[in-house]
């Protein structure tokens, strides 16, 4: 995997890499091979999906919050 972010890198001269898969993105997440997350929220009207942060007894990653505002609780 390491391999295929290297090579994508490569190929994208310098620009961002972007993955719109929820279940390599959250491989890649586990590996530690992304650096930033831009995440846009849709609700989901019919079928359902790939979870991108489903990872049960995995161990937890940290996210930090880079800009826009943070959730009240």
């Amino acid at each position: 995997m390491a391999e295929a972010v290297r090579i994508g890198l490569e190929a994208a001269g310098g620009k961002n890499l972007e993955v719109l898969s929820a279940s390599i993105g959250r491989q890649l997440l586990e590996r530690r091979l992304i650096d930033e997350i831009d995440l846009h929220l849709a609700p989901v009207l019919l079928g359902d999906g790939i979870r991108l942060f489903d990872n049960p007894g995995g161990a937890p990653i940290n996210l930090h919050l880079l800009n826009g505002t943070s959730p009240t609780r």
